[in-house]
């Protein structure tokens, strides 16, 4: 992403995977094993190296550090936060160490004032909320997907604000999903997670997100 100077918003659409990208370990364990304490949560995800994660900071602030270090190819460049949805076991609650057993990547949705286009092509929505720790707003969405005659086809996703409304020294911010198809055949559908950063939105100010899906447009209200 590049900074615009002088801009509320950062620049530059995020390309979203055609595939929401996981990096799992196969392995079963019965009885009192790693998975009999397993957790999911939305988290940045520290990488030192490339592809191995260190730590982790969840929605709930809860800092975590994995123990052994966890191989993930997605996470290509080193010294990079990246966002995750981690599942992990963890036997000890007091304890900041855990073992990792998948993380699955979450798109970081910056909002744009100026876009080339505003493509908005239905897709099937899931649910939006806000973390614990009021950094992001994160919904769940199914894209429908399939073999692309050209491989490198990807879907696109990303935020555009449309408007600025200001009320009593606050303000509410209307904001629209966009979504190209861009060809890609609609076979099945696949679940991935995305995150919009609230750092650049005040506490008490209105976060307003429209959607695009296939049952009609969906509109919902947060507040920072």
């Amino acid at each position: 992403m590049t900074k615009v100077r002088g801009s509320f918003f950062l620049g530059v659409m995020v390309l979203a995977f055609l595939l929401a990208v996981s990096c799992t370990e196969n392995s079963y364990e019965t009885g009192d094993g790693g998975y009999s304490y397993l957790r999911a949560d939305l988290a940045d995800v520290s990488c030192g190296e490339k592809g191995r994660m260190r730590y982790a900071l969840t929605d709930d602030n809860d800092s975590l550090v994995f123990q052994p270090v966890y191989e993930c190819s997605w996470m290509t460049k080193a010294d990079t936060t990246y966002r995750a949805l981690l599942y992990y076991s963890r036997k000890e609650v007091d304890l900041p160490s855990v073992s990792c057993i998948s993380a699955q990547q979450v798109l970081v949705l910056r909002p744009l004032t100026e876009v080339k286009t505003k493509a908005t092509d239905p897709l099937s929505w899931e649910s939006a909320w806000i973390g614990a720790n009021g950094n992001y707003l994160n919904l769940g969405l199914y894209l429908k997907t399939g073999k692309a005659d050209e491989e490198d086809k990807r879907q696109s996703l990303g935020v555009v604000c449309d408007s600025i409304v200001e009320r009593g020294g606050e303000h509410e911010y209307f904001l629209r999903l966009l979504h190209s198809q861009n060809g890609v055949p609609e076979n099945y559908s696949t679940r991935i997670f995305a995150s919009i950063p609230l750092e650049y939105f005040q506490t008490g100010d209105v976060v307003t997100l429209r959607v695009n899906t296939y049952d009609g447009e969906v509109v919902r209200s947060f507040i920072r």
